[in-house]
């Protein structure tokens, strides 16, 4: 449900404006219209300056602040400037430590040497002349023939220098090398030189996370700096600059209390009542059971103010959707207790998430239950003599593949009957008889089927009653689809809905199949497993049991997190693609904003 608004107009005198808005902020409850406004320059540093400090407060969150009470001597700018350049530092010289490695591994074959003697002696005429040759063609008589000393023998390859010779080449294989410029004891206290500056920047870094609590205070007031100016801007100056306009929206429940203040504050104001047609900002107000269900369809977008909103109308199908993708009743208790042990030490912001995933977890038991399914074990297959009595009561592959079509086609018929209500509201009941009709056709098409099935009644498909109840809606199809315009046309539009009705209808039907397949794919896999672990265990008793635990533990645990995952993304994509669209879902609302302070319990 969208809670009703109320426009309101501010009129205020120009010097008390900045007044004026100071205390619209601490009422905390009005939405201000900002649209068709430009963001000036000075929005932009403040915006430039809260994500440098938010980027600033998510570094050092993952710090481990010493233990130990500081005088504030930094300002907020100081420290991220700081925190800021320390990252940079220690970029450069993680950089400069691979670079370092990497050039180590080039020379760690040479071992350790005096660089500044091979000098020496170059400059006295004695050359010390480097080589690498492959353990293939490296010659062990070498050594006597040449004036050469081996260094190393690694990874097939020889490494080994010679001293002042001048004639052929040993070999065409040898290859000659530049004279290393530095020992691996000068490239390792090279690293130990950056390793040890590292570590003074991370404990710096962590001396700088006893500094969040002011950046954080700081955030927030640059957050109410850029909320002020942004709202201040979206004012219009009128009566030569005299009188400034100012456009909000109140909730209606909250509607007496701005009065009150407005009037107790003498401030001229014209209010009215948000009409269907205006782009007032979109407040949710749902029941309990459906609150839980408001974070999935914010992900799509927030309806329209003339709109419905579905929240309620698709959350008990999402819930039973979840469960038929899960079907497993093990993983929906695992659900269920995991959620209902962690509610005892969560946040309160935490909650309303893990309420809904107990309701999911108990649809997933009832499914699970439904199949016979309890981690990937199935129950008609077991020879448990306390079960004999319900294996017949429990759904086969064939019951639910059907089930699935059955679901789908409900929620479909119930969209569009969503469709014709919103129709209704949002314009009159004669743009709804064409939906209406579509519903009567359908739902007269399945009664009808199934009373059929009787050979006794007279009442079956295409009969004489069936027939002028398709009739009639035949006509509110064909004549009613665009009321007002030529019956010609509205025809003409009745036989192309009429074609994107009956190829829609069947595509959009067969989607929910994807509810049965991965139902069917997760208790599969989970007997994969179940079959793995007693399959693969060895004879051995104590490690037996040992591997089953290994195997049962690590399989159903991927299971729950794939089987998770596909049953929130799968009904995701049935809601916002089928349902949404057979109940003419349009969107594109902003969510209720109030002008306010921000606090550190907001945050």
């Amino acid at each position: 449900m969208i809670t009703p608004m109320y426009k309101y107009n501010f009129l205020v005198y120009h010097r008390d404006f900045d007044d004026f808005l100071l205390k619209l902020q601490d009422l905390g409850v009005v939405d201000i219209s900002m649209e068709n406004r430009n963001v000036d320059e000075d929005e932009k540093e403040i915006l430039a300056r809260i994500n440098r400090i938010a980027t600033a407060i998510k570094f050092l969150e993952g710090r481990k602040a010493p233990d130990e009470k500081i005088t504030l001597s930094l300002s907020a700018d100081e420290i991220v400037s700081r925190v800021e350049l320390l990252q940079r530092e220690r970029e450069q010289f993680e950089n400069a430590i691979k670079k370092a490695q990497k050039e180590l591994a080039e020379v760690e074959p040479w071992g350790n040497f005096d660089l500044k003697l091979l000098n020496s002696l170059a400059e006295k005429g004695i050359s010390i002349r480097f080589f690498i040759a492959p353990e293939k063609v490296f010659n062990e008589d070498w050594v006597n023939e040449y004036p050469i000393e081996i260094v190393n023998h690694t990874n097939g390859l020889y490494y080994f220098v010679m001293v002042n010779y001048t004639g052929e080449a040993i070999s065409p294989d040898v290859q000659e090398v530049r004279t290393p410029q530095f020992s691996v004891k000068q490239k390792d206290e090279e690293i130990h030189r950056y390793h040890k500056r590292i570590d003074e920047i991370n404990t710096e870094l962590d001396f700088l996370a006893l500094y969040i609590d002011l950046l954080k205070k700081e955030q927030i007031e640059l957050t109410n700096q850029l909320d002020f100016k942004m709202v201040k801007s979206s004012a219009t100056a009128e009566a030569g600059n005299t009188i400034m306009v100012l456009e909000g929206w109140v909730p209606e429940d909250l509607n007496e209390k701005v009065k009150e203040v407005l009037d107790a504050e003498s401030i001229i104001y014209i209010s009215s009542k948000a009409d269907k047609n205006d782009n007032a900002p979109i407040l949710l107000r749902n029941s309990k059971f459906a609150k839980l269900f408001e974070p999935i369809s914010k992900l799509f977008a927030f309806p329209t103010y003339a709109e419905l909103d579905l929240t309620p109308f698709f959350a008990p199908f999402f819930m039973l959707f979840f469960g038929f993708c899960f079907g497993d009743a093990g993983y929906g208790l695992i659900f269920v207790l995991g959620a209902t042990i962690y509610k005892f030490k969560a946040k309160p912001e935490l909650k309303p998430l893990l309420s809904l995933i107990q309701i999911l977890g108990i649809s997933t038991v009832l499914f699970g239950a439904l199949t016979g399914t309890v981690f990937g074990a199935s129950l008609v297959e077991l020879d448990i003599p306390a079960l004999e009595s319900f294996k017949s009561y429990f759904f086969d592959q064939d019951k639910m593949f059907k089930l699935s079509l059955i679901l789908g086609l409900v929620q479909i018929v119930f969209g569009m009957c969503v469709k014709a209500a919103n129709l209704w509201v949002q314009f009159s009941w004669k743009h709804a008889i064409s939906t209406i009709s579509w519903v009567v056709l359908i739902l007269s098409m399945a009664v009808f089927y199934l009373l059929g099935q009787n050979p006794e009644s007279s009442l079956k498909l295409f009969s004489p009653i069936h027939m002028v109840i398709v009739g009639v809606a035949g006509v509110g199809i064909m004549f009613f689809n665009s009321p007002g315009k030529n019956p010609l046309f509205n025809f003409g539009l009745g036989l192309w809905d009429t074609y994107n009705m009956a190829t829609g209808l069947l595509g959009d039907t067969l989607s929910y199949i994807r509810l049965f397949a991965l139902g069917l794919s997760s208790g599969i896999l989970g007997s994969v497993f179940n079959s793995l672990a007693f399959g693969m265990a060895p004879d051995t008793p104590v490690l037996k049991h040992i591997v089953i635990i290994l195997i049962l533990l690590i399989g159903h645990s991927i299971n729950i997190f794939m089987s998770a995952l596909g049953s929130l993304v799968h009904p995701m994509r049935l809601t916002f693609v089928e349902f949404y669209k057979n109940a003419g879902f349009t969107g594109g609302g902003r969510g209720y904003n109030p002008f306010r302070k921000n606090t550190a319990e907001a945050q």
